[in-house]
């Protein structure tokens, strides 16, 4: 009976470990081109607003780190963190706004 429950058990686990992935969510958007970022001063507020709440959570302030970098060097920063921090579509153009009105020229 033991033999018939471990084989089972197994059985079980391969089927979850082989079935498809879960497809692309709206976060795997695409980080904004320099030229094509919001200069609207309520989406770069919106965007503060979003960086100090949702990427200061896991990490202290990066502000220091934004300033010291362009926003080029920034964008695959925004891609993975974006991602992790599960923002939509607008929430990455938001933060994308305030990233590179506060990045390095």
């Amino acid at each position: 009976m033991k033999k018939i429950i471990i084989g089972a058990y197994m059985l079980i686990v391969a089927a979850v470990a082989c079935t498809p992935k879960a497809s692309p969510s709206a976060t795997d958007a695409v980080i904004p081109e320099a030229a094509s970022v919001s200069s609207d001063q309520a989406t770069v507020d919106a965007g503060h607003t979003i960086f100090t709440t949702k990427c200061t959570k896991c990490h202290g302030a990066k502000d220091k780190a934004v300033a010291s970098k362009s926003y080029e060097e920034l964008r695959p920063v925004l891609a993975s963190m974006s991602k992790k921090a599960k923002l939509s579509k607008e929430e990455i153009q938001q933060v994308s706004a305030y990233v590179y009105a506060n990045a390095k020229k």
